[in-house]
């Protein structure tokens, strides 16, 4: 049960594995400054700054220091498929794909996991999958349906729709899809009402926090480690000495006065911003570009009771990631690495599918 994630960002996805029982013994991505957040919260995986398309497989499980693991994992950089972007035919990034493909027929590994924007099941993605598809059942895998599921259904106070492509070599069960908690999602105020001490500070001046936070929904206390989560077989991790990411973004005082005029759960019409409604869901956190791709920051969500953005913490927190989790200390950084990630909660839920069919396989054969 050992996991590789391909382009691994900070590790949303690799939190979420673990959460399940796996074990991540290799991040790689493009991005070394996303592999020093990686390192920084899985120290004791390995890491790799490679691109995707001049990796080989055979470098894949050097650096890994194994000659072959269990499960790998990986979101190819979904702006080339996105509905909220260009979706060009000609991004260089639809490509990634198929390399992804390419390092799973390498590696051999018994499973992988691909995840992406609902765009990919679109008509003008539909030969990048198709040809994803056939390459990988001419190596000897069943790849099964896609699976569209929506964070808020897995225990995420954010809707956020996410396809997950899941195979299996030849001879292995395919995972059955995770079913819906049922559950009503936590809210905008269940993630970062305890947060709201932030106002208090100076724009600027206050990155880290090492005060008392306020009082803590169920959400919030499990993120906080203030609450046992039994599910969870993530190693333990020490609690923060500081909260990181508080720091506020300096608004104008029009813009300040444009934002305090917006309805909860409306956006801003110039911006277009949306404002949090605090008795619901977050809309998607998305992420923004790095320079080889334009330096684009992307639209943060109003606060529902501040006329200001929300700070990376408070995104960390409507993903679902740990007060620990860290990410870049620079805002335009540390939000594209949150918004870039995997919720781990949603994670969770599909390395729960894997690792249940593994077992029931291994079950079979006893």
């Amino acid at each position: 049960m050992t996991v590789v994630d391909m382009f691994a960002g900070a590790g949303g996805l690799s939190l979420g594995f673990e959460q399940a029982g796996f074990v991540s013994v290799l991040g790689v991505d493009s991005d070394e400054r996303a592999l020093t957040a990686y390192k920084t919260n899985f120290p004791d995986s390995a890491v790799l700054a490679a691109d995707a398309r001049a990796l080989r497989g055979e470098g894949l499980l050097d650096a890994a220091g194994r000659s072959s693991y269990g499960v790998l994992i990986g979101g190819p950089p979904c702006a080339a498929f996105s509905i909220g972007g260009v979706m060009r035919q000609d991004d260089d990034r639809r490509g990634l794909v198929g390399e992804f493909g390419r390092i799973i027929r390498e590696t051999s590994p018994p499973y992988f996991v691909m995840e992406n924007v609902p765009g990919i099941l679109l008509p003008n993605a539909r030969k990048v999958v198709e040809e994803f598809r056939r390459e990988l059942k001419s190596a000897g895998y069943n790849v099964g349906k896609p699976w569209l599921l929506d964070s808020a259904d897995f225990g995420v106070p954010q809707r956020r729709r996410r396809v997950f492509m899941v195979g299996a070599r030849k001879g292995l069960p395919i995972p059955k899809k995770p079913q819906p908690s049922g559950a009503e999602p936590p809210t905008a105020r269940d993630a970062i009402g305890d947060l709201e001490f932030v106002e208090k500070c100076r724009p600027g001046t206050y990155s880290e926090h090492d005060g008392q936070l306020g009082k803590a929904s169920s959400y919030a206390a499990l993120l906080r480690g203030d609450r046992k989560d039994g599910t969870d077989h993530s190693r333990p991790r020490a609690r923060p000495l500081v909260l990181t990411g508080c720091d506020r973004v300096r608004h104008t005082p029009a813009v300040e006065e444009r934002f305090r005029s917006v309805v909860p759960g409306t956006s801003e019409p110039i911006s277009r911003f949306l404002r949090l409604h605090p008795d619901r869901p977050a809309p998607t956190i998305r992420a923004g570009t790095l320079p080889s791709h334009g330096s684009h920051t992307a639209p943060r969500p109003i606060h529902y009771a501040f006329p200001r953005v929300i700070t990376v913490r408070e995104a960390a927190r409507i993903q679902s990631m740990p007060d620990w989790f860290w990410v870049d200390p620079t805002k335009w950084r540390g939000y594209m690495q949150v918004g870039n990630a995997v919720p781990p909660l949603l994670a969770r839920a599909v390395a729960t599918a894997v690792r249940r069919a593994l077992e029931d396989h291994e079950a079979e054969n006893t």
